[in-house]
């Protein structure tokens, strides 16, 4: 097991949808488990392009992290926390992985699926303890609550 995904459906357009991942003001809005807050949010939705922000834990504890969009069309974002914007390598990347977020049309709405892609398996176990799927299922369920907000 290299590859952790989770899946949601959304009531809301996916064009929608779409624009909830790639503009950095509604991301900002559902992309971490709350209560943590993001700040300095940076989205730069072309290959190369900067995905970087800050987060805010409940404690006061602040967490920047800095990653690469190696695609952004066809309603697949597609992101990597091995490089930083402009292709620049990671001396120590957080999980070693590939996100894609993928967007499909389907009868009453979008399909949400979002999978983190691993080179070793060992990269995928520790990213899955570390909450791998409480996590990015909260966030999924976030972006249900604000993308079907925006209707």
């Amino acid at each position: 097991m290299r590859d952790l995904s989770v899946e949601r459906r959304i009531a809301a357009p996916r064009d929608l949808v779409w624009r909830c991942l790639t503009e950095g003001q509604h991301l900002a809005r559902w992309w971490v488990p709350a209560p943590v807050t993001v700040e300095d949010m940076v989205l730069e939705p072309q290959p190369g392009g900067r995905f970087g922000y800050v987060m805010i834990l409940e404690d006061g504890a602040r967490f920047a992290l800095d990653m690469m969009i190696c695609e952004a069309r066809g309603h697949r974002l597609i992101f990597t926390d091995l490089m930083s914007g402009g292709f620049q390598p990671m001396a120590a990347p957080m999980f070693g992985f590939v996100g894609e977020l993928a967007l499909t049309e389907v009868e009453g709405g979008t399909l949400y699926r979002a999978t983190a892609r691993h080179a070793r398996e060992e990269d995928a176990r520790r990213h899955d303890e570390m909450g791998f799927h409480d996590g990015w299922g909260a966030v999924a369920g976030q972006l249900v609550t604000y993308a079907e907000g925006l209707r």
